[in-house]
């Protein structure tokens, strides 16, 4: 049996006793090595588990403020409707369309009117060129309500007073004619005028068409 002295009465004293049997003075257990290594280890661990909780919590606030910042730095912009009758300018190009009718018939001339796959759409309106160099009429589209996109008819080009799937136009110089949809009637439709081949802008114009001319 190990002995060891008490600090208080210098008495012999067994390693395992608890309190001296002389002096009656608390014997002191030393904490081994491996001791102070667990303790020191588990305060690691809280310390880690404390610092990344800390952590999740500024992230999540950083980015809840970045989404806010953002949410507010790029407002939302809605895209504008023009009227017939409106002049329109998109990139380097400018529009008015004057009027849309519907018709079961493309021409008069027996030999160029065909019947329509479902009815021709006429639209009416100018184009302007305002670039400094000749530019090609960009191709029109139509767009329904439920965001369907239809394209001119092939046989709209080769009615008198259309507007040309090729049609080129010098600086400032603007042309009037139409333009043929052979589209369903019971939808209702923008027109989407193009601000060129190179340029990315768009615009539409709501079409209200009346009845056959």
């Amino acid at each position: 049996m190990a002995l060891k002295k008490c600090k208080e009465c210098g008495n012999e004293v067994s390693t395992k006793a608890t309190s001296c049997p002389k002096c009656g003075a608390v014997i002191k257990k030393k904490t081994g090595c491996l001791g102070y290594i667990g303790v020191a280890f588990l305060i690691f661990i809280i310390l880690g588990v404390i610092g990344s909780l800390m952590n999740n919590d500024t992230n999540k606030t950083t980015s809840n403020k970045s989404t806010s910042v953002a949410s507010k730095s790029k407002p939302q912009t809605e895209t504008k409707i023009y009227k017939e009758g409106e002049t329109v300018s998109v990139g380097y190009t400018a529009y008015a369309v004057w009027r849309s009718w519907w018709s079961d018939r493309l021409s008069n001339n027996e030999f160029l009117d065909q019947r329509p796959n479902a009815m021709y759409l006429f639209v009416d309106l100018t184009v302007r060129n305002d670039d400094k160099k000749a530019r090609i009429v960009p191709p029109f589209e139509l767009v329904d309500e439920n965001g369907a996109e239809y394209v001119a008819s092939s046989n709209g080009w080769t009615v008198e007073g259309s507007i040309g799937i090729i049609e080129t136009l010098n600086p400032s110089v603007s042309k009037q004619g139409f333009v043929v949809f052979d589209v369903p009637k019971s939808h209702r439709y923008r027109m989407k005028l193009s601000g060129g081949y190179w340029s990315s802008k768009d615009a539409y114009v709501q079409l209200t068409p009346k009845e056959s001319r």
